[in-house]
């Protein structure tokens, strides 16, 4: 394993992490002032959600410290249980009144481009295994193809909002992120060195069990599937007139 370019991912995802919550953040804000929430309501709910958001993810590194996920009897147990959190939060989001009108607030070209975190991501895989530490069905390289949600993510922010909502395209775009983020989920999961393990080429997907890596499956994997389906719940929502500007 190349420790440079472990400490190279590490630091990757550290900032891609990061990136992702501050993007997170501003689009709340500027959503509550479309909103025209008091100003102390505004600055008390992005408080309290940035705390909840530091909150997982340093549970989510004092698991991964602990050990919890090196018993491989538990590791999948233990993956479910960072991984299906922050998924169901973001199903219980759709069906709250407040959080329907904060999507409605935001510009929906937001939720195409905030996907094109899954290009870093990939690139970080990439990085990993020619480091030694990833295995090769992570990567482009391989068996994942998510890169092309990233890639496309840039184009289609635009092309799908630049006069009117391509209402077929956008469900389209959404459904097969989905599916191929889907993939790239389960290749992980079954690449962890489990009773589950199906690729059993060196090396496993062990790497994810660690800090930072654990922010992956814990917060980065369940943020990408609910930012398509608040993509299709707001083009539910605005119908074919598309989102207020």
């Amino acid at each position: 394993m190349s420790l440079p370019l472990y400490v190279t991912c590490q630091l990757i995802t550290v900032l891609l992490t990061l990136g992702v919550l501050s993007a997170v953040l501003y689009g709340l804000r500027y959503a509550f002032l479309r909103l025209r929430l008091p100003k102390d309501k505004r600055e008390a709910l992005i408080r309290l959600i940035r705390i909840g958001l530091f909150m997982w993810l340093s549970i989510l590194a004092a698991l991964a410290w602990s050990g919890m996920f090196k018993d491989a009897g538990m590791l999948i147990l233990g993956i479910g249980l960072v991984f299906f959190p922050p998924l169901i939060l973001g199903v219980v989001l759709l069906r709250s009144r407040f959080f329907r009108l904060v999507l409605k607030a935001l510009p929906p070209e937001w939720l195409i481009w905030i996907q094109t975190f899954r290009l870093f991501l990939a690139g970080m895989f990439w990085l990993g295994w020619s480091g030694g530490f990833v295995p090769l069905q992570l990567t482009f390289w391989g068996l994942n193809q998510d890169i092309i949600v990233g890639l496309s993510a840039v184009a289609a922010g635009g092309l799908f909002f630049r006069r009117r909502q391509l209402k077929f395209q956008i469900i389209v775009w959404n459904g097969f992120g989905v599916l191929l983020f889907i993939h790239a989920i389960l290749l992980a999961f079954l690449s962890l060195p489990s009773p589950l393990q199906v690729f059993t080429n060196e090396p496993s997907a062990a790497f994810l069990t660690d800090v930072p890596f654990i922010w992956v499956p814990g917060f980065l994997f369940p943020f990408g599937l609910v930012m398509h389906f608040f993509s299709l719940k707001q083009l539910a929502g605005n119908g074919s007139k598309g989102g207020e500007r």
